[in-house]
């Protein structure tokens, strides 16, 4: 009896976070955000509690998992929109080395010590320090290094129609340089492009499938 009670709420729970997963889109397999790994702890717990509780009904456990999931999906995309707001809630990576030097400092901020930054970098095959280039502390805990000889990583330049400031800063570039690139290369709005990468000294552009069918 107790399992044929339960059973109406299993089928709405599954439902509810089936189309949850479908809309938080694949990003979810790979390494997540703090704000996403803290999300999907509480959507488990709202689920494991509503499911348990006799005096919730369906309805009302699936309305619980349903509006908290509904607030996770409407954030990712708003922050798929808005690059300076998502790092505002996510933060940005913290670099650890630049030019070969440890920027000791970022360590501190980034709660990192420097014997588990040593694992982290020999579990990448890298055996001493000094033959580090620049590395970045990503968000999900994870190490993007370059090492010396290696030629630099594509920095982003342009993100869902965007520029991002930040990138831009760090290439000692204005935003009246990058108009006149992708003018060079036929485009005339910012909003047309897709995304945009600085690479070996030259600005890869990415546009829009509406607007690459159109220059064709």
């Amino acid at each position: 009896m107790y399992l044929l009670e339960m059973a109406p709420k299993f089928l709405l729970a599954i439902f509810i976070l089936l189309i949850y997963v479908k809309l938080s889109g694949k990003s979810q397999i790979a390494p997540m955000s703090q704000l996403d790994q803290v999300g999907s702890m509480v959507i488990g717990a709202l689920v494991g509690g509503a499911l348990l509780s006799p005096t919730v009904s369906p309805w009302e456990a699936s309305g619980l998992v349903a509006i908290w999931a509904g607030l996770l999906v409407l954030i990712r995309f708003i922050k798929s929109k808005n690059s300076r707001l998502r790092d505002t809630i996510d933060g940005k990576p913290i670099q650890l080395v630049k030019n070969g030097h440890l920027i000791t400092d970022n360590f501190i901020k980034a709660n990192l010590p420097v014997r588990d930054f040593e694992t982290l970098v020999n579990i990448q095959g890298i055996p001493s320090f000094g033959d580090l280039k620049e590395v970045w502390y990503e968000l999900n805990g994870s190490l993007t290094l370059i090492k010396k000889g290696d030629k630099d990583i594509a920095v982003l330049i342009i993100e869902n129609g965007a520029i991002s400031q930040d990138n831009l800063k760090q290439l000692n570039k204005d935003e009246d340089w990058v108009k006149r690139e992708i003018t060079k290369q036929g485009y005339e709005k910012i909003e047309d492009i897709f995304c945009a990468e600085w690479f070996d000294n030259k600005l890869i552009i990415y546009p829009y499938d509406a607007v690459r069918e159109g220059n064709k």
